[in-house]
C-alpha cells in the first residue's frame, strides 16, 4: 500500500510540475497598416535588422496597454486591433534552444505620423510584397505572409528559427491552421 501511495504521489507531483512552465516568454508583434494598406517596418539601430514592431509581455502591462504603447512610441494612435495569429517559435542558436509564444495583431493607424525613437534608425511603409523582401527574419515573413494572405482568419502553427551558414532561416514545424 505504501508503494501505491508513493507512486501516486510521484505521478501527481510530476503532473503538476509538467503543466506549468514559467519560462516561456510571450512576444506581441504588431502589423501596423496605414490608409494605403501598407505595413510599417522598422530598422533596429546599429544593425541591418528590419522587423515589424513588437514587445515582450511584462507582468505589469496588459496586452492592450502594450500594443498602445508600441503605437504611441511611434507617435501613432490605433483603431481596429485584431489578433490574427498565435504561434510557437522554437529557436536553435549557438547550441542553445528556446521556445516563445508569438501573438500577431493587425491594427489600422487612426492618426499620427510615424516617428523614429531611440533604438530605431529608419521607418518604412511598404506593400506586403515589399515587406517580404525587406524583413530580415524568415520566421516573421512566414507569419506575415500567412496572416496578410488570409486576413479574415486567426492562425496558429509552430516555427523553428535557426542560422545556417551565418544566414537566418526558418522552418515550419507544424503547418499553419485556423484557430
Amino acid at each position: 500500500m505504501k508503494k501505491v501511495i508513493k507512486i501516486l504521489f510521484i505521478i501527481v507531483c510530476h503532473s503538476v510540475n509538467a503543466q506549468v512552465d514559467n519560462n516561456i516568454p510571450i512576444f506581441h508583434r504588431l502589423l501596423l497598416l496605414n490608409a494605403q494598406n501598407e505595413l510599417m517596418v522598422v530598422k533596429i539601430e546599429n544593425t541591418d535588422f528590419w522587423v515589424t514592431p513588437g514587445l515582450y509581455q511584462s507582468k505589469e502591462q496588459t496586452i492592450k496597454n502594450g500594443l498602445d504603447s508600441i503605437a504611441s512610441t511611434y507617435g501613432l494612435k490605433l483603431k481596429e486591433i485584431h489578433l490574427k495569429g498565435t504561434f510557437m517559435l522554437k529557436r536553435e542558436l549557438n547550441g542553445a534552444s528556446s521556445t516563445s509564444l508569438r501573438n500577431v495583431y493587425t491594427a489600422k493607424v487612426q492618426k499620427g505620423m510615424a516617428k523614429k525613437h531611440e533604438g530605431i534608425s529608419e521607418i518604412k511603409w511598404l506593400s506586403v510584397d515589399e515587406v517580404m523582401k525587406t524583413i530580415t527574419f524568415p520566421h516573421i515573413n512566414l507569419m506575415v505572409k500567412q496572416i496578410m494572405s488570409k486576413p479574415n482568419d486567426i492562425w496558429g502553427g509552430t516555427l523553428l528559427q535557426f542560422k545556417e551558414n551565418d544566414l537566418w532561416r526558418a522552418k515550419v514545424l507544424e503547418e499553419f491552421y485556423r484557430l
